[in-house]
């Protein structure tokens, strides 16, 4: 004789009330399985993430201990640059006569000097890791042909010291009360940046405590 039960409503037999027993347990087992499982899955993402990312590390660091050699090649030879290049560059007690030889320019080109209005000092950030290279730009106004402007452009290109000429502005010089009728004069009122550069003594500095000479006028 076959013993029905009801559950949710459905006749169940034995053999179908031990098979739903059978059913429940593996899923009972399955949720506990994948509570213990799952953590430990993740845990070995996680490392598996990490030894990836060591091993990258570990690959640039080689990479960077197999240029090691060609890198200081390059340092040394950047160094021995850097010192021939400071070879050339005057010391900073150097830097006052900038003045003197500008107006010695100016007058040996026929030129009128204006005005000399030096800037401060800085050192260049560029290379103040290596070598206390400072700089200063004076603005410098005059009047003179352009041919002179020429020549005394030359004459700066000859100084001792590192110089460098940029922004230069040329305009008609202007006569004033000139009867109508006067021809344009040759002149030129001319303007220009003049940047002298001076090896400071001692560690490089990229303070303005250093200044230049004053700014001066011609007369």
């Amino acid at each position: 004789m076959t013993t029905t039960n009801r559950f949710l409503g459905i006749e169940l037999n034995r053999q179908g009330i031990a098979l739903l027993v059978g059913l429940g347990g593996l899923l009972v087992v399955l949720l506990i399985a994948l509570q213990i499982t799952l953590p430990q899955y993740n845990r070995l993402a996680d490392l598996d993430g990490q030894i990836a990312q060591r091993n990258a590390e570990i690959a640039s660091k080689q990479s960077l201990l197999a240029q090691l050699p060609t890198l200081t090649a390059e340092r040394e030879r950047s160094a021995k640059l850097l010192a021939s290049v400071a070879s050339l560059i005057p010391p900073a007690e150097k830097l006052p006569t900038l003045l003197v030889d500008t107006a010695r320019l100016v007058k040996a080109s026929n030129g009128e000097l204006r005005q000399f209005t030096p800037s401060q000092t800085k050192a260049l950030p560029e290379v103040a890791d290596s070598i206390n290279i400072q700089a200063n730009t004076a603005k410098i106004s005059l009047n003179a042909t352009f041919a002179e402007v020429l020549a005394l452009m030359r004459n700066f290109e000859r100084l001792d010291a590192l110089v460098r000429i940029e922004n230069v502005s040329l305009q008609p010089l202007e006569i004033k009360n000139a009867p109508p009728g006067t021809p344009p004069s040759q002149r030129l009122a001319a303007e220009f940046d003049l940047t002298a550069y001076v090896l400071g003594s001692g560690p490089p500095s990229t303070t303005e405590d250093d200044k230049g000479p004053g700014s001066k006028t011609a007369n």
